[in-house]
């Protein structure tokens, strides 16, 4: 309930972005339908996934996804692993032996910014059965203005390293402790609310420019504005 696997949507996002390709292995046989929200955000993000049926061997569906993303020449698989309203016994030794498996390159665990202190708890436990490399906090849109970050540093030692905020796959951003602070602190994140907008910006003013284009009313300012992208891109 803490938006795993959207997080893991965005993240794919992230990378695709990046111009990456993205295997994702859904590895929650668990949860009913969480396969088919993961396909649903694999397509969102142009991302490959590997699936069995529920109730199968996670870690037979990451050793399958593996092999898949090799055979495709993937630069980066993600593993939805099952998550549970408390942390318990079969969900830890799942983790556990999908980690030895697999020998992952990370481990992020996905906390809710909205749960307050009490996300401690559950990632000291986590720590201390699994061990992470970093934390993602989600839903940073709600009302919390994410000190938890900070105990969770602060207890187990592990970054944060991104954050999750709206229903859009391009909500992820890299995690900026300073912002934060500021956040915290009640001054807002200005940098983060400047830079969505330019996002926003350039995103209307290629669609403007592809529109003239197909009309063919392209002006010497477009033919300047195509040398500059051209030059960007080395």
């Amino acid at each position: 309930g803490v938006g795993k696997t959207t997080t893991i949507g965005k993240l794919a996002n992230y990378y695709v972005s990046q111009g990456k390709s993205v295997t994702l292995a859904a590895a929650d046989t668990f949860r009913a339908a969480a396969a088919d929200q993961l396909e649903i955000w694999a397509k969102r993000a142009g991302a490959d996934i590997v699936r069995h049926g529920e109730g199968a061997d996670p870690a037979a569906v990451v050793f399958d996804s593996i092999s898949a993303a090799k055979a495709r020449g993937s630069d980066v698989i993600i593993v939805d692993t099952a998550g549970r309203l408390h942390v318990d016994t079969d969900m830890m030794e799942e983790a556990q032996a999908i980690k030895d498996a697999t020998h992952p390159d990370q481990i992020l665990m996905v906390v809710d910014a909205m749960t307050g202190q009490d996300v401690v708890n559950v990632v000291e436990a986590f720590a201390e059965s699994v061990d992470f490399d970093g934390v993602i906090m989600s839903k940073m849109d709600g009302d919390a203005r994410g000190g938890g970050a900070l105990s969770i540093r602060e207890v187990t030692g592990k970054p944060i390293k991104f954050i999750s905020s709206g229903e859009k796959p391009d909500s992820l951003e890299v995690f900026h402790p300073d912002r934060m602070a500021k956040r915290i602190l009640g001054m807002g994140d200005v940098v983060s609310l400047i830079e969505n907008a330019v996002r926003v910006q350039q995103a209307e003013e290629e669609e403007l420019e592809a529109e003239r284009m197909m009309r063919g009313q392209l002006t010497l300012d477009d033919f300047l504005m195509m040398n500059k992208q051209v030059r960007k891109m080395g």
